[in-house]
């Protein structure tokens, strides 16, 4: 997989979704970090530089999920370049791209798994989703999100800090995300959060949030979270 390769499927992504913008990936680098697939880094990009971040095992992955991470990984780089800030904030762009961007992202690559199986009449009930090596269906798929986020929500109250937050919060992003196709979206979000024993209020209100993309209540609502989970991330930076 080539860089040439990854841009022919980033423009077909931006014209996919009408994004006008010259900004093509200017390199890949195979440094994940560990557990992670592929990734752009918020700080490169708020530099202007666009380097995608792949794990180094990727390649050998089926070419049908490896364009699911890339369709991922490119809806982060356009909520990146159409961020909904007129100031260009850092903290208001990290936040907005560890909520919004997470789930947005998963609900993205959802549609087109959705879109690819069933035209545009979405039946996530019945729907199969490629992963590295085999299908799964879209119900286990958010069971095994759920353990996930389950698994780090244990490990961030076992040693509590920002970086052990945003890894489960990211897995309740995807959730959300994904689960957003369903009709019951907010009854199957609901009892995952009761499985996760999170502030189903508190929650449920930030999936409402995400969904009307109300981009200033983002910043307004991470706030209750980040103080009900005791962390201090108001600064400007």
């Amino acid at each position: 997989m080539t860089l040439t390769d990854i841009n022919k499927k980033w423009n077909a992504y931006k014209k996919e979704y009408g994004l006008d913008s010259p900004i093509e990936i200017e390199d890949i680098r195979y440094d994940a970090a560990k557990g992670v697939e592929s990734s752009f880094n918020i700080t490169e990009l708020y530099s202007d530089i666009y380097i995608l971040h792949l794990g180094e095992k990727v390649d050998l992955y089926r070419s049908d999920y490896i364009d699911l991470i890339l369709w991922h990984e490119f809806t982060h780089l356009y909520d990146y370049l159409t961020h909904p800030y007129q100031v260009k904030v850092m903290r208001k762009v990290y936040t907005y791209m560890h909520t919004y961007s997470e789930y947005h992202a998963s609900r993205r690559v959802m549609e087109k798994v959705l879109k690819s199986s069933y035209g545009r009449e979405f039946d996530p009930e019945k729907s199969v989703i490629p992963m590295a090596y085999k299908d799964i269906s879209m119900r286990n798929l958010v069971d095994d999100t759920l353990h996930k986020a389950a698994f780090s929500l244990h490990y961030y109250k076992e040693h509590p800090g920002q970086q052990a937050f945003h890894v489960y919060f990211r897995y309740v992003m995807y959730l959300m995300g994904y689960v957003s196709h369903f009709q019951n979206a907010e009854d199957i979000i609901g009892w995952c959060l009761e499985s996760l024993e999170l502030d189903k209020e508190l929650y449920l209100t930030l999936y409402h949030i995400l969904s009307e993309k109300d981009f200033h209540g983002i910043l307004k609502h991470m706030d209750d979270i980040y103080e009900e989970a005791g962390l201090d991330l108001h600064g400007d930076n």
